[in-house]
C-alpha cells in the first residue's frame, strides 16, 4: 500500500510581481488622475479664452470665429 503525503503551502498564490503591479499602480492613479483634472483645467482656460479673442486675432492663427465658437462650444473634457 502506498500513502501520499499531502502538503499544504503557506505561500501566498500571489507571484510578487503581480502585488507589486497592483501596489504600484495604487501609488500612480492618484497621480494620474492629478493630470487629468490639470489637463481638464487647461482647454477649460483655452476655450475661454478663445470666446474673448478679437477676429483679427483669430484671422491671424488661422481660426475662423466659427471655428473657434465652435471649439468653444465643447464640454472642457473632449479633446
Amino acid at each position: 500500500m502506498s500513502t501520499s503525503k499531502s502538503t499544504i503551502s503557506l505561500a501566498s498564490p500571489y507571484k510578487r510581481s503581480s502585488v507589486k503591479g497592483v501596489a504600484l499602480n495604487v501609488f500612480t492613479l492618484p497621480e494620474r488622475a492629478w493630470g487629468v483634472l490639470v489637463m481638464w483645467q487647461h482647454r477649460l482656460t483655452l476655450r475661454q479664452a478663445l470666446t474673448r479673442m478679437e477676429p483679427y486675432l483669430l484671422d491671424d492663427m488661422g481660426i475662423s470665429p466659427e471655428d473657434a465658437a465652435r471649439e468653444a462650444a465643447k464640454p472642457f473634457w473632449k479633446a
